[in-house]
């Protein structure tokens, strides 16, 4: 029997009610009259009766007459078909995953894109998809302030934060070596490296090389993921060779924020990313609902580009600051003090205290996002600057234009 969407809603407005989800439990090993199932509730006759009329609407008990007498079972048939759907449903959703990496070793993913691409989101889907296996995270973020590793901070995941720089710069690769050894002794089935957006990983396969002399061949490596941001990429490709890097260097393409982006654009994106990495497979994903069949397939087959030197140097590290502030603002203030601020920022994001209460803000190009977030001790953005220091005198500007609420800045 095929059951339509009106009847599905009927189900579930059945079982939300905690009288109707009892009495399903106690009829579900033999038929009961409608006395007796009024005995276990405080409640009248006519309650009861409205409880039985939706459950038998919602076809999940049928009801049979002795003269005056109902007498009430579960409806078997469609319970099972109700459960096969559901069971169905889960395996077209659960990606098929792989069983863990050969002799104990680790799984290991690299994770690069510019800034605000979606690696974290993407990373919260993966960690979702991994729940029951043992995963760990290296987490690098160019400022002192690890926002996305608050983000991302689950009490079944082994995490590591790099943070003040590039991983695959002087100034953090003997860490990230060090990282990768610790990771090694967890026995871990997966490993992420979620990269700064700042990141060049163009020296990638040097740091491995490192890490298997250190703590020896732990890691079944399979391959590095770039996420595309659809809509600000060709603005951050002429910008930034860095967003080239990452490309050229990557075993996978997944584009994000293709709900934002018409066809047309979409073709434009996949001819510029042909044009810098002619071999990596091409996916799209919004909110990071990406397949990830990729888990179980080959990506260093799609390999092309030679190791070269990274461009993350010392000198060319972007300023970065941190604003702290311990009050509460309405939203509307907020985003004026942004709007004039992001023209001179390659990124701003934090947690902040709203009218309308706790925030995560997440600024891209000239899109603010807001959504709520746990509270926080202060509130506290990161802002990773395009024009160097000055961004310091702009952060000032902005902020004392809008209000006279007392903040602090640090480095």
């Amino acid at each position: 029997m095929e059951r339509t969407l009106p009847q599905l809603e009927e189900v579930f407005r059945a079982l939300c009610d905690k009288n109707r989800a009892q009495i399903l439990t106690m009829l579900r090993d033999k038929e009961m009259c409608a006395c007796k199932i009024l005995e276990h509730f405080d409640m009248r006759q006519p309650t009861l009766s409205h409880h039985m009329k939706v459950l038998c609407d919602a076809q999940l008990v049928t009801c049979r007459r002795e003269s005056r007498w109902a007498f009430y079972q579960l409806n078997q048939p469609v319970i099972q078909e109700l459960m096969d759907a559901l069971g169905a449903l889960q395996q077209e959703k659960g990606p098929a995953l792989p069983p863990p990496a050969p002799q104990g070793k680790t799984r290991l993913y690299v994770l690069t894109g510019f800034l605000g691409s979606g690696k974290t989101t993407l990373l919260l889907r993966l960690l979702t998809a991994l729940t029951g296996r043992r995963v760990g995270v290296i987490q690098n973020e160019f400022g002192k302030l690890g926002i996305d590793g608050q983000i991302l901070q689950r009490g079944d995941v082994e995490m590591v934060e790099l943070n003040r720089g590039s991983i695959f710069c002087s100034c953090l690769k003997l860490s990230f070596v060090q990282a990768l050894a610790d990771m090694a002794k967890q026995n871990l089935d997966y490993l992420f490296v979620e990269s700064s957006g700042l990141g060049d990983p163009s020296n990638y396969q040097e740091i491995l090389d490192a890490a298997r002399e250190l703590a020896g061949d732990r890691y079944d490596f399979q391959g590095a993921i770039c996420l595309i941001d659809a809509v600000n990429f060709m603005e951050q490709l002429r910008d930034m060779e860095t967003v080239e890097r990452q490309l050229k260097h990557c075993h996978l393409a997944v584009v994000t924020k293709v709900d934002l982006i018409g066809p047309e654009k979409m073709e434009e994106l996949k001819e510029a990313i042909r044009k810098i990495n002619p071999r990596c497979p091409i996916r799209t994903c919004t909110q990071g609902d990406l397949d990830l069949s990729f888990l179980g397939e080959d990506l260093l087959q799609y390999s092309w580009a030679e190791g070269e030197e990274s461009t993350n140097t010392e000198e060319q590290k972007p300023k970065t600051i941190s604003l702290w502030f311990d009050g509460v603002m309405d939203k509307g203030t907020l985003d004026q003090i942004l709007q004039a601020i992001l023209p001179h920022a390659y990124r701003i994001k934090g947690f902040f205290h709203l009218e309308e209460g706790w925030n995560q803000v997440d600024v891209v190009g000239d899109r603010i996002d807001h959504a709520p977030c746990q509270p926080h001790e202060k509130s506290q953005l990161v802002f990773i600057s395009r024009i160097g220091p000055q961004i310091i005198k702009k952060v000032m500007e902005a902020w004392q234009n809008h209000t006279d609420a007392k903040m602090e800045l640090k480095n």
